[in-house]
């Protein structure tokens, strides 16, 4: 039975990718749990386990006397003969734990603290591995979907993605491939212990740095990202060398990296623009696709600015639900308003005659 016990744990240990030590740790304290109800409590009681011979072995050491001053250490010779048959007194006897309850604990006992403790090791693993990984962006297998939370695997255990940390446009079936960023690793759990998410402005982030590799290198800096999940994102970029175009690099020849991103996003649309030091140029730049005229500020406390577009363009300075505005006001962190007034207009072409 222990050396059936013994090369169980070897096996699942290399499945589990978990230290031997581990399991053994978990039949010593059974074992010494159950030897309480067969020893006195007092009594010191030894868990042997030879890895090599498969046997395992639970006694108590016993001075030999003749009379018992200390029931706990001590054992008188008539009950020695029991275990030995040539023991005489002032010997030290060792009084072993059957075999029968050896087999009994380790088929209950010890299945319940393994368990136990083969959980607490895997999670002790997992959170060692992903917590250092927090911010980057990972890629798996939908296992399944719980409540519309879907759970992905991973190298080594599972990440959940809650319905809340997924974009409105994202839409999964089990054995489907996808992307997230980790956003937190718990160090314990009942459930998976990686929290995946696909909605924070990090996320496009991420999906940009390794499309982009003028962005991983460094030389293409993402200022800020203003993002309305499944609906649109802007992104502010600048270089630093004079001769990459930080636009043109994250959009790529013919639109394809801007493309790519756009389809990993589910459609998502993404407005790319040039970040300046100037602030009216760089509130005109985050007002892409409109056509600025002129960037009136108000209120330089307050970061309040007035902007007045081409006519043609008024309603995409707008946009479909006031979404090109908002995002460009989150960009810059200037609250933009538009006024289109005709004497913003008048004072911008007497400007440039």
């Amino acid at each position: 039975m222990a050396d059936e016990l013994l090369r169980s744990i070897e096996l699942l240990s290399r499945e589990r990718g978990i230290s031997p030590d581990i399991f053994y740790s978990a039949i010593k304290e059974a074992l010494l749990t159950v030897a309480e109800t067969y020893f006195n409590q007092e009594t010191d009681v030894h868990v042997e386990i030879n890895k090599e011979k498969g046997i395992i072995q639970v006694y108590s050491e016993k001075l030999v006397v003749d009379e018992i001053e200390d029931i706990d250490s001590e054992i008188i010779w008539k009950d020695a003969l029991r275990h030995d048959s040539k023991v005489r007194l002032g010997d030290t006897i060792k009084i072993f734990l059957p075999s029968k309850t050896l087999g009994r604990v380790a088929a209950q006992t010890a299945k319940h603290i393994i368990t136990q403790k083969v959980s607490i090791a895997e999670q002790q693993k997992i959170y060692e591995k992903y917590f250092p990984l927090t911010g980057t962006l990972q890629t798996g297998e939908i296992n399944r979907i719980e409540r519309d939370n879907i759970i992905v695997g991973l190298e080594i255990g599972e990440a959940i993605l809650p319905p809340k940390e997924l974009s409105p446009k994202d839409e999964y079936q089990r054995g489907d491939i996808i992307k997230f960023l980790i956003k937190r690793v718990f160090q314990e759990g009942k459930g998976p212990l990686v929290l995946g998410t696909r909605y924070m402005n990090d996320f496009v982030f991420e999906l940009i740095k390794k499309e982009v590799p003028e962005v991983s290198d460094g030389i293409v800096k993402i200022v800020a990202i203003a993002r309305d999940p499944g609906v649109k994102s802007k992104v502010a970029v600048y270089s630093t060398e004079k001769t990459v175009d930080p636009v043109g690099a994250i959009v790529g020849m013919n639109g394809n990296r801007v493309l790519a991103i756009t389809k990993e996003l589910r459609g998502e649309r993404i407005d790319v623009v040039a970040w300046s030091d100037f602030t009216q140029r760089y509130i005109a730049s985050a007002l892409t696709p409109a056509n600025v005229i002129n960037v009136k500020i108000v209120d330089e406390e307050n970061k309040r600015a007035e902007v007045t577009v081409t006519e043609d363009t008024l309603s995409s300075a707008i946009g479909r639900k006031g979404i090109n505005i908002k995002l460009a006001s989150k960009l810059t962190e200037w609250n933009i308003q538009l006024t289109n007034r005709m004497e913003d207009r008048f004072e911008k072409i007497e400007k440039k005659l």
